[in-house]
């Protein structure tokens, strides 16, 4: 039997991307790299790219958990309280997967 030709046309993998909710910058200082999160006000920095971005990504995490454990004190922290919107989102993602599709990763040079 011959394969519909119009429907194996109509199969085309759709991507969707999900609206980025918090942003990472990454920049190299020397010989290390600089993760930092603006939105957080979270920073990591280490040897190699990859294991910067992902520490990022722990710390994100990390974070978020904190902030849950104290929320009665953090959401009335002037310096904090604007972060409870991200970590809702945070907590909601199951894995590294959900959370990186809310994750802007922009690379650039660091400038003193």
């Amino acid at each position: 039997m011959k394969p519909n030709t119009l429907l194996e046309k109509e199969r085309v993998p759709l991507i969707t991307v999900s609206e980025k909710k918090l942003t990472v910058l990454v920049a190299k200082d020397g010989k290390r790299y600089c993760a930092f999160c603006p939105e957080l006000d979270l920073v990591t920095e280490l040897d190699a790219l990859p294991e910067t971005v992902q520490d990022i990504i722990e710390a994100i995490r990390d974070y978020a958990r904190e902030y849950l454990e104290n929320i009665s004190l953090y959401s009335k922290s002037p310096n904090r309280a604007h972060h409870l919107p991200y970590i809702k989102d945070i907590a909601s993602c199951k894995d590294d997967w959900e959370l990186m599709n809310f994750i802007e990763v922009r690379y650039g040079r660091l400038q003193l």
